[in-house]
């Protein structure tokens, strides 16, 4: 059974809540966002610092550091511009047609991470703490 939902309401164009299909859309765009996160720290670590305080670098630089890292940097500089913590020009950029194109990192970092939400001390916790327990589980196995 199918319950109508008015375009007009705020659930039109939204899955039940509490279903799977909203728990899947919110992992989604968790793992969006810490592959945003990522991309402006790799951004802010390799790229060159300006005198107005952004940070730079070449498209063609970005897609060599990133052909360990991702093969989905188009797709998450697009995602990081929509969110305007990005810029370059162009809608689209290609491997060696654009590896000139200058991508700036608009904001300092810490105000990056205060507009996505993010605590830096919390995930660092979190993240040792996950290394610890797999060195458990690793000396276990052993």
């Amino acid at each position: 059974m199918c319950k109508e939902v008015r375009r007009l309401t705020k659930k039109y164009g939204h899955p039940v809540e509490g279903s799977k299909t909203e728990k899947r859309g919110q992992q989604a765009g968790s793992l969006i966002s810490s592959e945003i996160r990522v991309l402006c720290e790799n951004l802010h670590e390799f790229g060159t610092a300006q005198d107005d305080g952004t940070v730079s670098i070449t498209f063609g630089e970005l897609f060599q550091l990133y052909q360990s890292i991702s093969n989905k940097v188009v797709g998450i500089l697009l995602r990081a511009r929509k969110h305007g913590l990005v810029d370059f020009k162009g809608e689209m950029l290609f491997q060696r047609r654009d590896d000139d194109v200058v991508i700036t990192l608009v904001k300092p970092l810490h105000e990056l991470y205060q507009e996505m939400g993010y605590d830096k001390q919390a995930y660092e916790r979190q993240e040792a703490q996950a290394r610890e327990a797999q060195a458990r589980e690793a000396k276990k196995k052993a």
